[in-house]
């Protein structure tokens, strides 16, 4: 598993103790004038600086192929580490495009946004959208070490933390509940200063690397991970909002559906929905979903899909239900 650095600090202490024949930082222009002083902490040389777009717009083939040329120009080889210092887009491009360049490099993700620090720089999960779809081309391809620096939240507005908020929930809702507990005292807008901000991203990560040791490959057990993008993902993409918002609209409606059938109480929902209140998180849950880019998901098998579901706050697991109970 990649080691968890709290610092850039220690990524320089780490970087002299792995000893690249290369080092490149991969990041956007906006992020570049943003984080100056983190790229000189880093110490990477002006000339080895490689931008992506912002959001999105990155997740394309045209933008993976230059990256590779930036890397062949670069000459960079098999022993040199790649570093993707951005929010989850910037770490899917650089991941991937470090995965199959020379069949494999080394590649360190430095996540800006509370999003990525505790969720998406996580697992090894890398790729592009494809034909309108959602990361349809990929591998899993870990990073050598993942840095978590707080300092980078004190930059993020306010719904980039409620796209963090949505992911740091579901943790709570499928493995941990004192994750929740810990949220009840907070608001988006205390969140950032928070003296137990620390504590709840430790918490979260945890969440997720429990399914990554159990399941790399994300044949099983690791899907449980997924609660709420099932239907969040086909939302994000059809209504253009944020992830972590999508998400947690999402976990409403899977909610609701689990409910339907029987497998979850209505409290667990009611709760989720209190919680979200005392955060200060408005969202609009009648957001229907793109049921066509639904069907591209990755749990589904055959004519049923593997959904995650609550058994109570803090504990989940899947369940294999026929997709014309799930389809409306």
């Amino acid at each position: 598993m990649p080691k968890i650095l709290h610092s850039l600090k220690s990524l320089k202490t780490f970087l002299k103790e792995k000893r690249p024949s290369g080092v490149c930082v991969v990041v956007s222009k906006k992020l570049y004038r943003k984080f100056k002083w983190a790229i000189k902490e880093i110490g990477a040389p002006k000339k080895n600086i490689v931008f992506l777009p912002d959001g999105e717009a990155a997740k394309e083939w045209k933008e993976i192929e230059k990256l590779i040329k930036n890397f062949i120009k670069l000459k960079l080889d098999r022993e040199s580490i790649i570093i993707a210092l951005g929010g989850g887009t910037v770490g899917d491009c650089v991941g991937f495009a470090s995965a199959i360049y020379l069949r494999g490099v080394r590649f360190v993700q430095i996540p800006t946004t509370l999003l990525a620090q505790i969720h998406s720089a996580h697992g090894g999960k890398t790729g592009i959208n494809f034909l309108n779809y959602k990361n349809q081309i990929g591998v899993i391809h870990l990073p050598t070490a993942v840095v978590i620096d707080s300092r980078f939240l004190k930059f993020l507005n306010r719904e980039q933390i409620v796209d963090g908020l949505g992911e740091i929930i579901k943790a709570g809702l499928i493995k941990d509940l004192s994750i929740l507990k810990l949220l009840e005292k907070e608001t988006v807008e205390s969140f950032s200063k928070s003296r137990q901000l620390k504590i709840i991203i430790r918490k979260a990560i945890k969440v997720k690397q429990y399914y990554l040791d159990k399941d790399l490959e994300d044949k099983n057990i690791r899907q449980i991970l997924n609660f709420g993008h099932t239907l969040g993902h086909s939302i994000e993409l059809k209504h253009k909002i944020s992830h972590g918002r999508a998400v947690i609209i999402g976990m409403i409606q899977e909610l609701k559906i689990s409910e339907a059938l029987g497998l979850t109480f209505p409290r667990i929902r009611q709760n989720l929905v209190a919680l979200l209140k005392n955060l200060h998180i408005k969202i609009n849950t009648d957001l229907e979903p793109d049921w066509n880019k639904l069907m591209r998901d990755k749990k589904i098998v055959g004519d049923n899909i593997n959904l995650p579901i609550i058994k109570k706050e803090g504990s989940a697991r899947l369940k294999k239900i026929k997709l014309k109970k799930l389809i409306r």
